[in-house]
């Protein structure tokens, strides 16, 4: 049987007309549209001309993708963003972003000394004003920037350098140990993360800023009824059917190939049920080891597979067809993705991660701890028998539930406490994650 990645749907043939961008260009067209966007808390006045955020430095990379979610944050702002980078990529500028290579584009070196050298440039040769507050996106990287440069930094780090320090050798300990604790404050993305920087790095739990930025729900937002289905039919998807949705990148962490494997197994004693993967910045091999399978199976045409990346809109209109979101990565941070996916009224299917632990508190989400083949059909012949009822129910509990904690406003608050040092914030938002 012909499979949907043969027989595109219209949908599917108007992304596919122009070449897809490849990743690092379209992470670059995200970064240079990025433009002021009203203003949300708008009783913080630090954030205003003359105030202690008027302007913001980053040492970071401009085009990271986490580094994209603070900036659409703070677009919701009036402070200023200039983005200090290390990395072979062209200067930009506008009305509230500028990004400033420390180092010509055409000196070709290896990562580690370019972090090496920048910090220098900052040190002995930009002129940067000495009270502006420097947040280093990432410890083991941007962090040797800001250290280098000798100057008052928060740091923001990303779990893997920290979960898999010990891995990469005792230089890299060593230097990251220097970087944490030269620190003022640090932002993490998990409570186990707290964990091991208080117990293995010593680092005073009181500079240890815990929070998320929240989701875009300007563009993650449930559909009505009747626009759902119109939406579908569009897509060439079944109005009364269930559809599960992968909103994470099609990769072995992931565990993609072991999930559309249980999605056919379950094909084959059920005749209802899409799936949908939307790859991301994937792996190509991997992605094409998938789609030979799904095309030599008699079910493959259940399965829809979109490879090209997709702008924030584009990602939430095939999330917003979805009844369920997977997301059963081997390690991970609380994930932006999975919020997104709540917004839109999915019910997600999860890991059982330490990560994920702050969304217990939400009835609605499903817990995997298996993870072959079986396992997921299992899964999917669970969920597919509570559709539709009480899915609809479900369903609006996870809207409720992040469009009450997870909020860009809420996510503004929470980056004002963490540059300006208020520890009231913080505290309550442990109290809410015990």
């Amino acid at each position: 049987m012909e499979s949907t990645l043969n027989a595109p749907t219209p949908a599917m043939t108007d992304a596919n007309a122009t070449r897809p961008l490849p990743f690092a260009d379209h992470i670059r067209n995200q970064f240079e549209s990025l433009r002021r966007q009203p203003e949300l808390a708008n009783d913080l006045n630090c954030f205003r001309p003359g105030e202690a955020l008027t302007s913001i430095r980053y040492i970071a990379h401009s085009h990271s993708v986490h580094v994209a979610r603070w900036l659409k944050v703070l677009s919701h702002t009036k402070t200023k963003v200039t983005i200090d980078t290390a990395n072979p990529i062209p200067p930009f500028s506008n009305d509230y972003v500028a990004s400033i290579p420390l180092l010509p584009q055409w000196l070709r070196l290896p990562m580690t000394i370019r972090y090496f050298l920048g910090g220098l440039v900052l040190r002995f040769w930009a002129t940067r004003p000495s009270n502006e507050l420097i947040h280093a996106h990432s410890a083991s990287g941007n962090g040797l920037v800001a250290w280098m440069s000798g100057r008052r930094y928060v740091l923001g780090t990303y779990g893997s350098e920290i979960y898999g320090a010990k891995q990469r050798g005792k230089i890299y300990c060593w230097m990251l140990n220097k970087i944490l604790q030269k620190a003022d404050r640090i932002s993490v993305g998990s409570l186990e993360s707290i964990k091991i920087l208080t117990e293995e790095y010593g680092i005073p739990a009181e500079r240890i800023y815990f929070f998320h930025l929240g989701y875009d729900d300007t563009n993650f937002r449930p559909l009505e009824h009747s626009q759902r289905t119109q939406s579908r039919k569009d897509r060439q998807l079944p109005a009364d059917e269930p559809i599960w949705v992968v909103n994470r990148r099609t990769h072995p962490h992931y565990r993609t190939m072991e999930l559309v494997s249980g999605f056919l197994q379950y094909c084959q004693d059920n005749a209802r049920g899409r799936l949908v993967l939307l790859c991301g910045d994937h792996l190509p091999e991997y992605t094409k080891g998938i789609r030979d399978v799904i095309q030599a199976n008699p079910a493959g045409h259940r399965v829809v597979v979109i490879e090209q990346m997709l702008s924030a809109k584009e990602l939430a209109s095939w999330v917003q067809l979805g009844d369920y979101s997977l997301s059963v990565p081997k390690t991970d941070n609380f994930s932006i993705s999975t919020l997104e996916s709540m917004g839109c009224g999915t019910v997600p299917i999860l890991a059982n991660l330490e990560g994920y632990s702050m969304l217990r508190a939400c009835r609605a989400v499903r817990w995997m701890t298996r993870f072959e083949p079986a396992d997921f059909a299992t899964t999917f012949t669970e969920t597919a028998k509570s559709w539709p009822a009480p899915l609809d129910a479900q369903s609006k509990e996870c809207v409720r539930f992040v469009q009450d904690g997870y909020s860009t406003e809420g996510a503004i608050r929470d980056i004002a406490a963490f540059y300006l040092g208020n520890r009231q914030r913080q505290a309550a938002i442990l109290k809410k994650a015990a």
